[in-house]
C-alpha cells in the first residue's frame, strides 16, 4: 500500500464524520463524494449534493474542509462541488439504514 492509499483512507474516514443534516447519513455512504484526487501537494475532493438547490451546500463544504484539515498529512486542499454525474439514490451504499430515523410527522387537521 503506498502513501497516497493510506492518506486516502484517512481522508475517507474523516469524511464519514461529515453528516448530511437533512438525511442523517454521512456523505461518503450517501455517494456524495465523487473523487479524492492528489496532485501538486494538494488534495482535491470532488463532491455533490443530493439536489442542485440543496440549502446545505455551504455547510457541507465547510464540514468537508474541516475534515481535510484534520488529516495530518494534508497541508493544502480544495473542495469542488460538481454536478456531473447527477446524484441519485442508486449511489447510496446498500448498507445504509437510510430511513432508520425518519423525521417526525406533522399532524394535518
Amino acid at each position: 500500500m503506498n502513501n497516497s492509499s493510506i492518506i486516502r483512507r484517512r481522508i475517507v474516514r474523516q469524511l464519514r464524520e461529515v453528516i448530511d443534516p437533512e438525511l442523517g447519513v454521512n456523505i461518503v455512504d450517501l455517494g456524495l463524494v465523487y473523487n479524492i484526487l492528489f496532485g501538486d501537494d494538494k488534495v482535491i475532493v470532488e463532491y455533490t449534493t443530493t439536489t442542485p438547490g440543496c440549502p446545505m451546500r455551504r455547510y457541507l463544504q465547510q464540514q468537508i474542509e474541516e475534515a481535510l484539515k484534520s488529516v495530518e498529512e494534508v497541508d493544502e486542499y480544495e473542495t469542488n462541488l460538481v454536478w456531473e454525474p447527477d446524484w441519485s439514490v442508486d449511489m447510496i451504499d446498500g448498507e445504509v439504514e437510510f430511513f432508520a430515523h425518519p423525521p417526525p410527522r406533522t399532524q394535518m387537521s
